[in-house]
């Protein structure tokens, strides 16, 4: 394991639609936390990002998760100074600092990012 993933302790991620993942290494387990955006507080009064859910993953899902959103803190082209409808705030925090960046609605590495994140939801039988 990369020793960059390993410092990864928790991602926070609020994506373009009002959704918002967190993740977390507790205690040697990957834990996955989604809060969607729901009908009462969507700006249309329609939309609705499921139902919420909080479930253990793979702590390789985790890694693969943590070193895009790395990249996406690092990747300063895609970044934009402030939130508009369609981007992605990030959030990650390494030992007991954290990094931040806003992403851009049309950015490659933030739509990399949540199809890693929709692979966390539960899926359907």
């Amino acid at each position: 394991m990369n020793l960059c993933m390993a410092q990864v302790k928790r991602i926070d991620y609020g994506d373009g639609c009002g959704n918002k993942y967190v993740l977390k290494l507790e205690e040697g387990k990957a834990i996955v936390k989604y809060e969607p955006m729901t009908i009462e507080r969507s700006s249309s009064g329609f939309y609705s990002g499921g139902e919420p859910f909080e479930k253990d993953i793979e702590i390789k899902l985790f890694n693969q998760i943590a070193e895009i959103a790395m990249q996406a803190i690092k990747t300063k082209s895609s970044h934009i100074d402030k939130r508009i409808m369609g981007s992605g705030i990030l959030t990650i925090e390494i030992n007991n600092s954290k990094q931040k960046a806003i992403l851009a609605p049309d950015s490659k590495i933030k739509e990399n990012l949540e199809k890693l994140l929709g692979e966390t939801k539960p899926k359907n039988p």
